[in-house]
């Protein structure tokens, strides 16, 4: 028989060389599994609990990220929450370097990649608004709102495309399953695309 001193030190063994064999099988974990590091937080107390629903990154500066904030509600149509757009830099990101308030929520937003100083901004109403950043006002200096014929429900996406022959042009889809081309030439102008069509259930 062992005396009890030592199988004492043979249970204390046996643990570290149990907790060894963890530490090691966590640190083969540690090495494959996908981790996030945080880098930076914008935040200030006017963006305090609103939802973000859109970002983009400027490609002539990447340092200056606009982003904004709407609502995920199916019927933000419905809200009166206004829209808010900022404008961030690693700079400042305790706060924006300007700021830009909309009637309504904003769902999507996207820089030109032509003419970088210029950004356009969709809303829960259907509403386009083109901004100049580097204007010191929060006016836009070309939108719909007023139009004839504008997208009459939420507008979910939008994208800067190069026309052939036309220069740069901005397309938006919105959920009256419109596909418009917008053009700045003579003010805002638009060109329906597309009419997409809800298919009927055979069943």
């Amino acid at each position: 028989k062992k005396p009890l001193f030592a199988l004492k030190k043979d249970k204390k063994q046996e643990d570290e060389k149990k907790e060894q064999e963890e530490d090691a099988d966590k640190e083969k974990e540690d090495e494959n599994a996908v981790t996030l590091k945080h880098l930076f937080k914008f935040e200030f107390d006017i963006t305090e609990g609103r939802q973000v629903s859109c970002i983009d990154v400027n490609e002539a500066n990447p340092d200056l990220i606009a982003v904004g904030y709407g609502e995920f509600d199916i019927d933000c149509t419905k809200t009166l929450k206004e829209g808010l757009l900022c404008f961030w830099t690693l700079k400042n990101p305790n706060f924006p370097e300007k700021m830009i308030k909309t009637e309504h929520s904003i769902t999507t937003c996207q820089f030109s990649k032509k003419s970088p100083h210029l950004i356009a901004v969709e809303d829960s109403h259907g509403n386009i608004a083109i901004y100049n950043v580097k204007n010191t006002g929060d006016k836009p200096i070309a939108e719909s709102k007023d139009l004839e014929g504008k997208h009459t429900d939420i507008v979910w996406e939008l994208k800067w495309v190069e026309r052939e022959g036309k220069g740069e042009a901005l397309v938006s889809i919105s959920g009256d399953g419109r596909v418009i081309e917008w053009s700045m030439k003579k003010g805002l102008e638009f060109t329906e695309l597309m009419q997409l069509k809800r298919e009927t259930n055979p069943n």
